[in-house]
């Protein structure tokens, strides 16, 4: 069971995650001279892309905005209901990450977190549709 939450777990950070990367894989790994590592920093297109399109650099600005609340709302509610737990897996964790004991007490945390990372989960899901609803907007707008 554990199991099945922790790879749920990982599978909504790797979607949070390939979300907040798409604007920054889609430009590139070319310089303003057109080669690989170009004269100007690779992330020179992403600050142009917000000059030339300001509605979706908008859209991913609120996203992680709105990924940054989820996260802290969330570290907030553990921390609060869990501090035991999160005190006993540092304990347990802080010499050997793979002991059992470590395995138990993060598994215990997990538990008690369940509800506040179900609650961040659903704050994601906002984020995602949001962001989704924004750059629809802004492609409405362009046309």
């Amino acid at each position: 069971m554990f199991r099945t939450e922790r790879r749920t777990i990982i599978a909504t950070l790797a979607i949070v995650a390939l979300i907040a990367s798409v604007p920054a894989l889609a430009q590139g790994r070319r310089g303003a001279s057109g080669r690989l590592g170009g004269s100007h920093a690779q992330h020179s297109r992403g600050v142009l892309a917000q000059l030339i399109f300001p509605c979706q650099a908008d859209c991913t600005a609120a996203a992680k905005d709105c990924i940054g609340a989820a996260d802290t709302t969330a570290l907030t509610c553990i921390e609060g209901a869990c501090s035991a737990e999160v005190t006993a897996a540092q304990a347990a964790c802080g010499e050997d990450r793979s002991s059992d004991a470590c395995e138990e007490a993060v598994d215990a945390l997990r538990e008690c977190a369940d509800a506040c990372l179900d609650t961040r989960a659903d704050g994601l899901d906002v984020c995602r549709d949001a962001q989704s609803d924004c750059r629809a907007a802004c492609e409405g707008d362009e046309e």
